[in-house]
């Protein structure tokens, strides 16, 4: 049997493993019964502002039979008022006789987690690949997070993230990474989709073919990688290859350019067949659901939401990610029912996709509505997440500081993780329980002069300064707020609180550790290392270029 085939075949074993022991009708069946407005519309996601079902979203849902929807951090307070409305949802699907929802919502842990009051904040994924064990980690941090968000009635995780970030000063990626070695990558890739096999949950893996190497964000531009294309299969493909190898259901691509995998002048891969057809489907033999990025994102600004949709179709892509611009997926559905009815787009093609999905909603229970959820013991879990945390933290450097003794000047940014999460302490807040006479200053990701000025003239009056921050390369403004600390008499204790590169910006700190999120177990972890009641024993996952390799970390003060 050709490889191809092979893995083709074993997609779909994977599949009917993990569906219902029976159904109503055979796939095929469903989908000729369909309407064409409804087959378009399993296509597609969307997503709506506020915490009220809006009319735009019932009307999708209602008249054109949606996949599914995208559930953001604004569209709930908490676990308990985002599973009242996944109830809604699913309510008005029903009584409009359309094919159940997906619930999509990206839950990676760390830096990039949409919900936090009623389900556990777990480290991110570089976290857990810096803790001595990461298969396990990785394993107990993704059995808490299919399990929470089961019984919250989310059906599909848009995790793990599968990059590579071998690029330090990559704004998107960055702690989202397991590592900047392709071979851990691959390995904790495979581990998480494995994982999510074992709770029946379904994952899917990102941002296709590799979104490590950029230097730009695709929500506010179109990222380029120039690599080779020896260099593009080697680090990028890698960890997708053994994601494919683990059965992963279903992968995302990225909005970015990629010259060694098509050449078409300034194409993202979201659009180019070459890509998610030739290469993702024929050559790499991935039977899966492809998903696109979020389609309202930068990079593809020019070209628009609808007609992006549309040309993501045509390249290969299954399922549509819109977003909050509610007159894209009604524009999109209504060209590309055009298209099929006037015979520009093939009825095949569309069937192709349709039946994708709808098999993936049998394989993962979602079909039927049968998926049961098991009881939670949120406090039993909020206790992993802290000893998966302690696991993480990492010292790379100490020149006598550490612990800290004294009076302690403590300042960091007040939203340190990409995705705000509300109700979340900061890390002087943290410290400050340990240390009440702790002097404490929050600061914003861009501190004005006058915020520098008052750090400045505070670290004259204390023992010792420890200053979290976030991605240096990217805020001059912290970068001047380190350096005029450094000054000054106090020795200085830097705590990232992303990506562990901030020591290349400013070298001769006296101490450096590695939180790797900014969010309250990692904060916990963290202080207990500074004021020494725990030892350090993380590992750095990436390479800090020119000052510490992988594997790096100090496992005493001494």
């Amino acid at each position: 049997m050709k490889r191809r085939a092979f893995l083709r075949a074993a997609a779909a074993t994977a599949l009917a493993a993990c569906g219902p022991t029976t159904t109503p009708n055979p796939t095929g069946d469903v989908i000729a019964s369909m309407s064409l407005e409804r087959k378009v519309g399993q296509l597609m996601s969307v997503a709506f502002h506020g915490t009220t079902i809006t009319s735009s979203l019932e009307a999708m849902i209602r008249d054109r039979g949606v996949g599914g929807v995208i559930l953001y951090g604004e569209n709930f307070t908490d676990a308990a008022g985002l599973k009242r409305l996944i109830a809604d949802l699913s309510g008005i699907a029903r009584d409009a006789k359309a094919i159940p929802l997906f619930f999509e919502i990206d839950q990676e842990g760390g830096a990039v987690a949409r919900i936090g009051s009623g389900a556990t904040v777990l480290p991110g994924q570089m976290a857990l690949a810096a803790t001595p064990d990461p298969t396990a980690s990785v394993g107990k941090a993704v059995s808490i997070t299919a399990a929470e968000l089961a019984a919250i009635g989310v059906n599909w995780n848009f995790a793990p993230d599968a990059d590579v970030n071998d690029e330090p000063t990559n704004p998107v990626i960055g702690n989202r990474s397991f590592s900047s070695d392709p071979g851990r990558v691959s390995a904790l890739v495979s581990a998480a989709v494995r994982a999510y096999a074992s709770a029946n949950f379904l994952a899917c893996a990102k941002h296709f073919p590799g979104h490590g190497s950029t230097t730009v964000d695709s929500h506010s531009g179109l990222p380029r990688i120039d690599a080779d294309r020896s260099t593009v299969e080697r680090v990028q493909l890698a960890p997708f290859r053994s994601a494919i190898a683990a059965r992963v259901p279903a992968i995302m691509s990225a909005h970015i350019v990629v010259p060694a995998l098509d050449p078409t002048p300034d194409l993202p891969v979201t659009l180019s067949k070459p890509v998610l057809t030739d290469l993702l489907r024929t050559t790499m033999g991935f039977d899966g659901v492809i998903v696109t990025d979020d389609l309202e994102m930068g990079a593809l600004a020019t070209i628009g939401e609808a007609t992006a949709g549309i040309r993501a179709f045509q390249a290969g892509a299954d399922y549509l990610l819109f977003r909050y611009d509610e007159s894209a997926p009604v524009e999109a559905h209504r060209r590309m029912v055009e298209a099929v009815r006037a015979g520009a787009m093939s009825t095949a093609r569309l069937d192709e996709s349709v039946r994708r999905i709808v098999n993936l909603k049998r394989a993962y229970s979602i079909y039927l509505g049968t998926r049961v959820a098991l009881p939670l013991d949120l406090e039993a879990n909020g206790r992993v997440a802290l000893d998966l945390a302690r696991d993480s933290i990492t010292l790379l450097r100490n020149r006598g500081v550490l612990p800290l003794r004294g009076r302690t000047l403590v300042i960091a940014p007040t939203n340190a993780d990409v995705a705000v999460l509300p109700g979340q302490p900061g890390l002087g807040a943290v410290f400050q329980r340990k240390r009440p006479d702790a002097v404490v200053q929050a600061i914003p990701l861009r501190p004005a002069a006058t915020d520098v000025s008052r750090a400045v003239a505070a670290a004259r009056d204390v023992d010792a300064v420890v200053v979290g921050t976030t991605d240096l390369f990217a805020y001059a403004e912290q970068r001047q707020l380190v350096a005029g600390l450094s000054r000054e008499r106090a020795p200085v204790v830097m705590v990232s609180l992303r990506a562990p590169y901030d020591i290349a910006q400013e070298p001769d700190v006296a101490a450096y550790l590695c939180a790797y999120d900014g969010r309250e177990p990692s904060l916990v972890a963290a202080t207990e290392v500074l004021i020494g009641e725990r030892k350090p024993v993380g590992s750095l996952p990436v390479d800090i270029p020119g000052l510490f390799a992988i594997g790096a970390g100090l496992r005493d003060f001494a």
